[in-house]
C-alpha cells in the first residue's frame, strides 16, 4: 500500500514536470490502483489476516472428512501467501509443523498397537490370539490420546490465531524453519 502511494506520488511528479501527459498519468494511475485492489483481495479472498490465519489452523479438522484434505488445504492457504505476509508465513510453518509430528507420533503409535511377532507369523487358524491384548490397549489408550491432543492444539491454535496471536503447538518438531533462525 505504502509502495503504490509513492509510485503515485512519482506518478503525480512526473506530471507536473511535464515529463508525462494527462492520458499516460491516469492510464499509469488506473493501473497502479487497480493492481493493488486486486492483490489485496485475491490473495487473502477478502478476509482480514487473522480471519486467514485461523483458516489455515482449523483447516486441518478436515483430515477427519478425508486424510488428504487436512493436509492439502493448510499448504494451499499458506503457499498462496507465504511471500506476501509474514505473519501468514509463521502460521503456516507452525501447521505444517505440527501436521508433520502429529504424522510421525500417529505412526509410533500405529506400531506399538501391533507387535512385530503378528506381522511375522501367518497362521492358517483364524482364532483370537490372547498374547496381543496387552499390546492392543497400550496402543490404543496413545492414540486416544493424541488424537485428543491434536484436536485441542488446532482449536487453541486457531483461536489464537483468530486475536493476532502466534501460538507454537507444544510437542511440535521444528521441520520448517523460517530462514536465518536457529
Amino acid at each position: 500500500m505504502k509502495k503504490n502511494l509513492e509510485n503515485l506520488e512519482r506518478l503525480g511528479a512526473l506530471l507536473n514536470d511535464g515529463v508525462i501527459t494527462e492520458e499516460e498519468f491516469n492510464y499509469q494511475k488506473s493501473k497502479l490502483l487497480s493492481t493493488s485492489t486486486f492483490t489485496l483481495s485475491n490473495n487473502l479472498f477478502g478476509l482480514n489476516e487473522n480471519t486467514y490465519c485461523f483458516l489455515i489452523h482449523i483447516s486441518v479438522l478436515l483430515g477427519f472428512v478425508h486424510l488428504l484434505l487436512g493436509l492439502v488445504v493448510p499448504i494451499i492457504l499458506w503457499t498462496l501467501n507465504r511471500e506476501n505476509n509474514p505473519t501468514i508465513d509463521q502460521h503456516g510453518r507452525n501447521v505444517l509443523n505440527w501436521i508433520l509430528s502429529f504424522t510421525i507420533y500417529l505412526l509410533i503409535t500405529t506400531i506399538i498397537i501391533f507387535p512385530m511377532n503378528n506381522f511375522m507369523q501367518f497362521p492358517m487358524s483364524h482364532s483370537f490370539n490372547l498374547n496381543a491384548l496387552p499390546s492392543l490397549f497400550t496402543g490404543i489408550f496413545p492414540v486416544t490420546i493424541l488424537m485428543i491432543l491434536n484436536v485441542l492444539f488446532i482449536l487453541i491454535g486457531a483461536l489464537k490465531a483468530s486475536t493476532g496471536k502466534l501460538w507454537k503447538y507444544p510437542l511440535s518438531i521444528r521441520f520448517f524453519k523460517k530462514a536465518g533462525l536457529a
